[in-house]
C-alpha cells in the first residue's frame, strides 16, 4: 500500500514536470527582456510543482509576483493598520489583508466557497473581516454583454445578474476605502461602483487586467494613474497582468 502511494506521488510529480515544461521555455524566453524575472523563477516553479500550495495556505492574494511586491510595500509604508479594504472575490487575499489592515469588507458569490472561507477565517481567528455572501440572481433573458459595466454580467454565468453582488459596496460611504481589490465576478461593473468609494489617493487593483472584455471598465479609470504588472504569478503556468490605479488626490 505504501509503495503504491509513493508510486502515485512520483507519477503526479512527473506529470506536473511534463505539464510545466513548455511554460518553463516561455518563461526563459522572457528573461532576456526582463532580467528581474529571475527573482521569481524559484517561487513560480515551486508553486506549480507542489500540489499542497495554494493562495489559501500561503495567505496571499493570487496576483502576479510584482503586483504582490507592490501591495506589500504599499501596506508597510502607509500605516496599514489604519486602512480599510474592500474586495470582490474572497480567498487567500482575504486573510492577507485581514492580517495587515484595520478592516476588510469581502463579498463572495459562491455559497460553497463562502462556507470554506468563512470556516477558515474562524479557525484562524480573523475577526476584522465583514464577510458577505451575495449570490447571482436569475434573469428572464440571457445577459451576454459582460463587457458592459452597466450589465452586471459575468461571462461564465449566462442569464444571471450580479447586480446585488456588485452593489454591495454601495452600502459604504463614498471615499472610505484605501484600496479596493477586484478579483471576482462582473469586474467592469465592480469598477463602476468602486470608483467613488475609494479615497483620493487610494487604489483600485484589478487582476487579469489583460483581458480585452474588461476594456470598458478600465476606461472608467482613464484619468487615474495606472501601473501594469505583467508577468508570472504563483499557481499559474503562464503570465498574466495585474493592474493598479491610483485615484487623483484632487478628485471630487
Amino acid at each position: 500500500m505504501l509503495k503504491a502511494l509513493k508510486s502515485n506521488s512520483i507519477i503526479r510529480i512527473i506529470y506536473r514536470i511534463i505539464k510545466i515544461s513548455i511554460p518553463v521555455v516561455f518563461y526563459s524566453m522572457h528573461l532576456f527582456e526582463k532580467p528581474k524575472l529571475t527573482t521569481f523563477f524559484v517561487p513560480w516553479i515551486t508553486s506549480n510543482l507542489d500540489p499542497n500550495r495554494s493562495a489559501i495556505k500561503d495567505e496571499a492574494p493570487w496576483v502576479t509576483f510584482e503586483a504582490k511586491e507592490w501591495i506589500e510595500a504599499f501596506l508597510i509604508q502607509n500605516h496599514s493598520k489604519e486602512m480599510i479594504v474592500f474586495e470582490y472575490g474572497s480567498g487567500g487575499s482575504t486573510i492577507f489583508f485581514a492580517r495587515r489592515v484595520l478592516k476588510v469588507f469581502s463579498v463572495e458569490h459562491n455559497p460553497a466557497w463562502y462556507r470554506v472561507i468563512r470556516n477558515i477565517l474562524q479557525k484562524r481567528n480573523v475577526s476584522n473581516c465583514k464577510y458577505l455572501l451575495m449570490e447571482p440572481q436569475s434573469v428572464p433573458v440571457c445577459i451576454s454583454d459582460a463587457t458592459d459595466p452597466y450589465s452586471y454580467a459575468s461571462q461564465e454565468y449566462a442569464s444571471m445578474s450580479f447586480e446585488a453582488y456588485v452593489k454591495s459596496i454601495d452600502a459604504c460611504l463614498n471615499k472610505c476605502f484605501d484600496l479596493v481589490f477586484i478579483d471576482g465576478r462582473a469586474r467592469p461593473s465592480c469598477i463602476l461602483h468602486a470608483r467613488n468609494k475609494v479615497k483620493p489617493g487610494g487604489f483600485i487593483i484589478l487582476d487579469n487586467s489583460e483581458r480585452d472584455y474588461y476594456s470598458l471598465g478600465k476606461e472608467l479609470l482613464s484619468d487615474w494613474e495606472r501601473m501594469d504588472f505583467f508577468g508570472p504569478g504563483p499557481y499559474g503556468r503562464y503570465f498574466w497582468q495585474t493592474s493598479i490605479w491610483r485615484r487623483p488626490q484632487l478628485s471630487t
